[in-house]
Formats: C-alpha cells, structure tokens, sequence
C-alpha cells in the first residue's frame, strides 16, 4: 500500500471504505481509512477527523505525514477546498496546484526542530510532485475533465475567511487560490521524501470578489461535481500509472547539514 489520498470538505463517500484504522506516531495516533482498487489497497486520510471535527489551525499534521510514512505511503493526492482569487476561475473548477505562498503563522511546520541536534533544509523548489502532477493532467484530459494548472495556493491561518483588503494584497502577490489546510502538508511531505500533489476544488470566490457572505453558502454542494471528477482522475492515475521515484527529485530534497 504506498497510495494515498487526503481529503477535507465534502470528500468521504469513497467506495469500500473500510476503518478506522489506527496509527501510533511520536506525534499523536492517526486514524486512517482503506478503500480497494482493483488487487490494490488505497488508503484514505480525513485531514479534519472522520466527522469533520477539527479545524484547519489545530489539525496535527505532523502526525498525519508521519502516520503516512509508516504505512509505506510513497504518493499522495491531496485535496484542498479552496476560494478562488481569480474571477475566471468560478465554484466547482477544479485547480492543479503548482506553487504556494505561506501566510499561516501558528503551525509548526517542520520535523527539524533541533530536537535530534541535527540540521536540516529542503529544496522547495518544486514543491508539488511534478510527476504526480504531470499524470494528472493527462489523465483529466483523456477523461474529458476541465482543470486549471499553474495554481498558485495561498495558505491562511483560519478559520476565519480572509478579509477583502488581504485577499486584494494576496491577489498583487501573485496567488490564485486561497485555503486553510495545505500547509504544512506540503513541507512535512517533502522532508519525508514522499511525492505530494494537491488539488483545488472552488467551493467560492474569495472575498471581496463576490459581494456574497461565504458563511451563507453551501461550499460542499458547490464541490460536489468537481470532488466527484477529481477522484475520478485520481482513480485513473492510481490504476493504469506505475508509480516510483524515478521520475521527480521529492525523495532528494534534503540537505543534511
């Protein structure tokens, strides 16, 4: 079992789904679930707990990717219910995300903390699996399904949405899409060596781009098609893909000093 996919909002309803299943990590135990594919075992994480209990600032994600690591996960779909910053990208698109800017500040966000008195720093120039993206893309293609690539995702703090003067100054840095949940996933996952891609799903348009209250709107339904298209790309990849690291620099991107 080296799948794997993360999900959050309005993703759950998997076929087969079989757990929890409990992972025991210095950082806390993880419950997971599995689902098959054909011979193959995928496992299944729910970032926010089964019944969607815990908010994006307090998730341990630490032990989530340390829990991942153990099972023997190798590659990872992620999913991010996202607003959208660009008006051209309206609810339900569904987004390959290609680079981030970090605006969280609470979080630890790295398993180098010292604590082992050793250093450590990660290449973060590639920060989402190029290989894993690469198969993404064609296979949306070759299933008929519309996506954005060149996502740029904008992490926040939460859970509070983002106000219209932030959302404006994130826009002039160059972000595309805006979230609670992708970091630190995407820094935890290249500090294990794992292959990690992350898809945005429009559930809004972020702030100040609509004049809509987003606490009035049913972001899951906004997703529902677009969730379901996704895990319909992401099954194609999983089950017609050879999958290894022979193909990106994820397993590479320490510098142990």
């Amino acid at each position: 079992m080296n799948k794997a996919i993360i999900g959050g909002t309005g993703v759950g309803s998997l076929p087969n789904l079989q757990g929890p299943f409990e992972t025991e990590t210095a950082y806390g135990t993880v419950q997971t679930y599995r689902f098959s594919l054909g011979d193959e075992e995928i496992l299944f994480l729910p970032r926010h707990g089964s019944g969607h209990t815990t908010p994006p600032h307090a998730i341990k994600y630490r032990a989530q990717m340390a829990a991942l690591k153990k099972e023997g996960v190798t590659h990872i779909y992620a999913l991010a219910t996202s607003g959208s910053m660009d008006p051209s990208i309206s609810e339900g698109s569904i987004v390959v995300i290609e680079d981030f800017l970090d605006c969280t500040t609470s979080r630890i966000k790295t398993f180098f903390d010292g604590s082992d008195h050793k250093v450590a720093h990660v290449d973060m120039s590639d920060p989402y699996c190029s290989h894993l993206r690469s198969l993404f893309v064609q296979n949306a293609r070759k299933l008929g399904v519309d996506i954005y690539t060149g996502g740029v995702y904008v992490c926040t703090e939460g859970p509070r949405f983002e106000g219209k003067a932030e959302i404006a100054m994130l826009q002039k840095l160059g972000g595309t899409l805006v979230g609670m949940t992708g970091i630190p996933e995407v820094f935890l996952a290249k500090e294990l060596g794992l292959c990690y891609a992350a898809i945005g799903l429009i559930s809004n348009m972020a702030s100040g781009i609509r004049n809509e209250n987003l606490a009035h709107i049913d972001h899951g339904r906004r997703i529902s098609e677009a969730k379901e298209a996704v895990m319909k790309v992401i099954t194609e990849v999983f089950s017609t893909s050879s999958l290894d690291q022979d193909h990106c620099d994820c397993s590479n991107a320490v510098l142990y000093l």
